[in-house]
């Protein structure tokens, strides 16, 4: 079976043994190109494009169709047959398996998606276990080391999923209790990206949870002096005001609704009128905090974002002004 890896360094084996020079080989990138955007055929003019578009067409497809020949000798020598896996006529090339293969990157994506819609709290065990084993397959960004346009977007849309399934992973275990598990996934989603507020928050909130007030608050100092030096802000109002509810002792987990295991529907059962009323008002109220902290945290990196715009766009009419 052919097995390609495209998380992290790359890696392309059959039979038990490895593509050598995959992915840095000229060969390999079009063979990676071909993998990502699997579904679907390509002209050979389009496709020589992506990686020669600086040369005359009828050089453009001369590289390629060299290319395309190494590419199928590289399968040859592993011992897989390159008809089984790549489709070739006049107009177009695509990647076609006839024989069996796995790809890291097919195996990680359709799992996420498949859960993508689904919340954490509504998570069965099997589920979390699956998705659990899907965010294991990324172990880097796609294809580091690679920086060519055709594979930034994927990198980065790739990178996005990542991050979501470790954030859902992150709350589907702080509501059942296993407090160290989530801290665990909001390490790794810090890894990635420490400037993710939200995360430090909930890592907060976990840490008081699990009964260590002063590693809460530990991390909040840690949150301040990532965005102090990081994006030059200080923390968001319903951040600060975490911490200084732990501080005096003050705080009411029960509202913290990320880490409430909460039932999938919202609509109470039971009860007099009044207090399923009460239900219902408590459960919109959670989602309307939710949704503020979340809406205070995109103005204020907006805010940054324009800043950070304006003082790039005031020193380029500076470097532009003509010496007197």
């Amino acid at each position: 079976m052919l097995e390609v890896r495209l998380f992290g360094a790359g890696q392309v084996s059959y039979a038990s043994q490895t593509l050598p020079g995959f992915p840095e080989r000229q060969c390999c990138r079009p063979f990676c190109y071909l993998l990502l955007n699997r579904r679907r055929p390509h002209l050979r003019e389009q496709l020589a494009a992506v990686f020669w578009s600086d040369l005359p067409s009828h050089l453009c497809r001369k590289y390629l169709r060299h290319t395309i020949w190494r590419l199928r000798n590289a399968l040859a020598c592993l011992g897989a047959s390159p008809d089984e896996y790549l489709r070739l006529d006049d107009e177009a090339v695509s990647f076609a398996p006839r024989g069996r293969y796995w790809l890291d990157v097919e195996a990680f994506e359709s799992t996420v998606m498949r859960y993508q819609a689904v919340a954490s709290h509504e998570l069965s065990p099997e589920q979390a276990t699956a998705l659990a084993d899907a965010a294991d397959l990324y172990t880097g960004d796609l294809l580091e080391g690679i920086y060519d346009d055709w594979c930034l977007y994927d990198r980065e849309r790739l990178r996005l999923l990542h991050l979501d399934a470790l954030g859902k992973l992150m709350a589907y275990f702080g509501s059942r209790g296993d407090y160290e598990r989530g801290l665990m996934y909001g390490e790794r989603i810090l890894a990635h990206d420490n400037t993710r507020e939200k995360v430090h928050r909930q890592m907060m909130q976990l840490y008081y949870l699990s009964g260590q007030r002063d590693r809460a608050l530990v991390q909040y100092e840690r949150c301040a002096q990532i965005l102090r030096e990081t994006l030059g802000v200080a923390p968001l109002p319903e951040t600060r005001r975490l911490y200084e509810q732990m501080a005096r002792g003050t705080c009411d987990p029960s509202r913290w609704a990320a880490f409430r295991n909460r039932p999938s529907a919202p609509t109470p059962t039971g009860g007099s009128p009044a207090e399923q009323l009460l239900q219902r008002l408590h459960h919109l109220e959670s989602m309307l905090v939710e949704a503020r902290t979340e809406l205070e945290e995109i103005e204020r990196l907006l805010a940054t974002a324009h800043a950070e715009a304006r003082s790039l766009q005031a020193a380029s009419r500076t470097e532009a002004r003509p010496a007197s």
